[in-house]
């Protein structure tokens, strides 16, 4: 992972920056002699999507627009930050993380011509252990980063799959190879929501049948442990299949996952080990992260802007998402957040409170040692803020998870509860509830029955389990549900809103003849 944004290839940093380039029948490039020189591909288009600094890092951005979005939170009043909840604006974040993900999805087509012109075996004197242990996971890899590229652009500029029709919207350019003039760059077909959404599902099929299980010491590269892995791509699968409303097939993924693998991901660590780590260990929840440990991926990064501290425990007043006031009574941790001190022990007795949530006191009330805010909107509010990021002992350089075992069951809870699987629905709820209960704090462990489960619950659980995770959004869109104003008023907004489509920049519209 050392040299993630060393190996930035020229075909990222070059794909639609220079016209020569694509008059070109086949541009001179590095054509990867060995297996081992293939592996820088998908080094590079991780580091193209999750690696960078600041306000350059693709995901970093996708999880601000995706939680700005959420009723869930209450961003502070500050017009200098309205782009992060104005889908209709065209700026400059949005923007960037356009062209990104897009040169990503280029890079990822040539390497796949590249094998596509050897036809599917570019290196015949390679070992069988070669191509199987390392080439075919390679190729595993460009599909899942594709995927995940797709899979970002989509869900942030494209239209929420409807089921049984209405999927036929322009949404995105669907690139599937690379351009070999500029009139193909200038051109591309513009892709459905129908076409888009099956084409990154398949994209995560391929990634899955290619994929290994594990990392294995001494028979990949190095680099792959912190990697994509089976596990990961049936994860997204799972979680593009929920967003079409294929349930029961999103349930089988959630099994796959969950009953299939080996003891290697459970929920017997407290909810803080997942968020903790600055190395290579992982915690025993996490199915995929971002290793930031490495500071030659990620420098500084401004998920400060989801979490209470910037570092050294030090009050960031660059935070913007605490906890909405419609969430807080919701869960019943607070009665009145607005003019009162007091938290429930509904809250006390949730490691997710203790553990990755911090409070702030009203300036007027808080007692020696607790922190108020000193912005003036709410420095007389007692407020929640996410406090999940920077929790490892390398601050920044603290890992990221993406996907955690604990949503895939509250994913099955879900399904399995809509399939009228109340048993088994109870069950994967209480697994997740009682990961998080507080024994010291309530006592043993209350669980809930079958008989007693709404479906209420489970999206409470889920509102506390994945906050501030780029989550909220499109669970609700996943179940075709009506996404909540929140504290932002009254109502709420169609899960096929324009509201949570973010404008395609302005740039490629002028650039792309199809987007107009």
């Amino acid at each position: 992972m050392k040299n993630f944004n060393s190996l930035l290839l020229l075909i990222i940093l070059s794909l639609f920056g220079c016209q020569d380039y694509f008059d070109l029948e086949r541009p001179p490039q590095n054509q990867w002699t060995t297996v081992e020189e293939f592996e820088r591909v998908p080094i590079a288009l991780y580091a193209s999507v999750y690696g960078g600094d600041n306000w350059n890092i693709p995901y970093v951005n996708y999880s601000l627009f995706k939680t700005s979005a959420g009723d869930d939170v209450a961003w502070v009043k500050d017009a200098s930050w309205g782009y992060w909840r104005n889908t209709s604006e065209h700026n400059q974040w949005s923007k960037r993380n356009f062209n990104l993900l897009y040169r990503t999805i280029g890079a990822a087509n040539d390497a796949l011509s590249f094998v596509e012109d050897h036809d599917g075996n570019p290196y015949p004197d390679a070992s069988p252990e070669d191509i199987a242990n390392d080439f075919n996971r390679i190729l595993g890899e460009i599909y899942f980063m594709r995927g995940m590229a797709y899979y970002y652009l989509q869900t942030t500029f494209g239209h929420a799959y409807q089921p049984g029709g209405g999927n036929n919207n322009p949404d995105i350019p669907l690139r599937t190879e690379y351009p070999s003039s500029l009139e193909e760059a200038r051109n591309p077909k513009i892709g459905t929501t129908e076409e888009i959404f099956t084409f990154i599902l398949e994209d995560f099929k391929k990634a899955a049948e290619l994929l290994p299980e594990q990392y294995i010491d001494g028979l990949h590269h190095p680099s792959y442990i912190v990697r994509a892995n089976k596990f990961a791509a049936i994860s997204m699968i799972m979680k593009t299949q929920f967003l079409r409303g294929e349930y029961t097939e999103a349930l089988q993924a959630a099994n796959i996952i969950i009953d299939e693998n080996k003891g290697v991901y459970d929920l017997s660590e407290d909810p803080i080990e997942a968020f903790n780590k600055s190395g290579l260990d992982r915690g025993r929840e996490v199915i995929f992260y971002l290793p930031f440990y490495d500071n030659t991926l990620s420098t500084p990064h401004h998920l400060s802007v989801l979490n209470h501290t910037y570092e050294n425990n030090t009050m960031c007043n660059w935070s913007e998402t605490r906890m909405s006031i419609t969430a807080i009574r919701a869960l019943n941790w607070m009665d009145n957040p607005k003019n009162d001190t007091t938290i429930n022990q509904t809250a006390w007795r949730d490691k997710r409170f203790t553990q990755l949530m911090a409070v702030r006191y009203p300036k007027s009330l808080a007692k020696p040692g607790q922190q108020f805010d000193s912005r003036g909107e709410i420095q007389n509010e007692t407020t929640i803020w996410p406090f999940k990021f920077y929790r490892g002992p390398g601050l920044f350089n603290t890992n990221v998870p993406l996907i955690r075992l604990a949503e895939i069951y509250l994913t099955r809870s879900i399904l399995r509860f809509n399939k009228g699987d109340l048993a088994g629905a109870a069950q994967d709820f209480n697994m997740v509830r009682k990961r998080a209960w507080d024994e010291s704090v309530a006592g043993p462990y209350e669980e809930i029955s079958a008989g007693n489960l709404t479906a209420e619950m489970i999206h409470n659980e889920r509102l506390i389990e994945m906050f501030n995770e780029a989550d909220r959004v499109e669970y609700l869109r996943a179940l075709k549900m009506d996404i909540p104003n929140g504290d932002r008023g009254a109502g709420s907004e169609p899960y096929t809103s324009d509201a949570f489509i973010w404008a395609i920049p302005v740039d490629e519209k002028i650039y792309n003849e199809n987007l107009n």
